[in-house]
């Protein structure tokens, strides 16, 4: 059976990865805490090289999947701590182990920038990141395919789009208002959901469609290669707002607040698959629609069941 290492594997994108991976591999994890209670997941600073080489010489993985990362911070340092820092500190610890394993490293479509308007973006185009968060992904991939150049390790990197589905941070947008109609539902009384800038298009894949691009990345990906992983469409926020809407069981208002307008909004994306989909096959199999049916209601699970306020 494959021994499979995912770093962040407590995150959204990790466990969901460790879901689908457990019943054909043997699936052990490093993150910064263990929330998921289970005594293969290790636990440390991801910038120590100590500790992540004590955990690859325990585990002698044959596929580590890199996920730990951050989306927000009010500190710009820590997104290059733990993206730039903490990547250079797993290799250096692959490298001292001795050991080969396939290395699929999760960057982000924010690399791109506001990229070439209503065009799907291809791997080729030149990266513009527009924040720290963009600038430490795009340098992250740097750092890792330097050890595909210098010690010919087979590293992988995958450029993911926005993603939606269960478990989704309410930090985005689209898991924000659904948590927000799950609020109102309880309360059972008409509301309203604040709202930035609802005009701007993004390129949306559910993670259960990712992480099973992930997974054959990891198996027949050329390494040193860049991968997108995107539906190839884009969908206005204001049309994954009405999705949500449509389906709530109380009157509920949109209403825009100007606090929650993002600078440095890149108006359209839209990422072009072709090239996985051209190797592995991939293509998305999770709708829009079933991708918000399915987050709305996990927020709805979470807050009768667990009384979340």
């Amino acid at each position: 059976m494959q021994r499979v290492l995912i770093t962040g594997i407590s995150g959204f994108v990790g466990s969901c990865l460790r879901a689908a991976l457990l019943p054909s591999a043997e699936v052990a994890g490093f993150d910064a805490a263990n929330r998921l209670r289970d005594s293969r997941i290790y636990t440390g600073d991801i910038t120590d090289g100590g500790v992540l080489l004590d955990v690859l010489r325990r585990v002698q993985p044959d596929v580590i999947f890199h996920l730990a990362g951050i989306l927000k911070s009010q500190q710009s340092a820590d997104f290059y701590s733990v993206h730039v820092l903490g990547t250079a500190a797993l290799f250096d610890a692959v490298i001292e182990s001795g050991l080969r394993p396939r290395v699929v490293v999760a960057s982000s479509s924010a690399v791109y920038g506001a990229g070439v308007g209503a065009k799907p973006i291809s791997e080729s185009f030149r990266p513009r990141p527009l924040t720290h968060y963009a600038a430490s992904k795009i340098a992250q991939e740097m750092i890792a395919l330097r050890y595909f150049e210098a010690f010919n390790l087979p590293v992988i990197c995958a450029r993911t789009f926005n993603l939606l589905g269960p478990g989704l941070s309410p930090g985005m947008a689209p898991s924000a208002f659904a948590k927000q109609i799950a609020q109102a539902e309880k309360i059972g009384k008409p509301a309203q959901i604040h709202t930035g800038d609802l005009s701007a298009r993004r390129d949306y894949v559910d993670v259960r469609d990712a992480v099973r691009a992930y997974a054959l990345l990891a198996e027949r990906g050329e390494a040193g290669q860049v991968y997108n992983v995107c539906s190839g469409q884009a969908t206005p926020t204001a049309e994954i707002l009405q999705v949500l809407l449509d389906q709530a069981n109380v009157p509920i208002e949109s209403v825009l607040d100007p606090a929650r307008v993002q600078k440095q909004d890149v108006p359209v994306q839209i990422g072009s698959a072709k090239k996985i989909r051209q190797l592995t096959g991939w293509k998305p199999e999770i709708g829009l629609k079933q991708s918000l049916t399915d987050l709305l209601n996990d927020w709805r699970e979470k807050i009768n069941l667990e009384n979340i306020e």
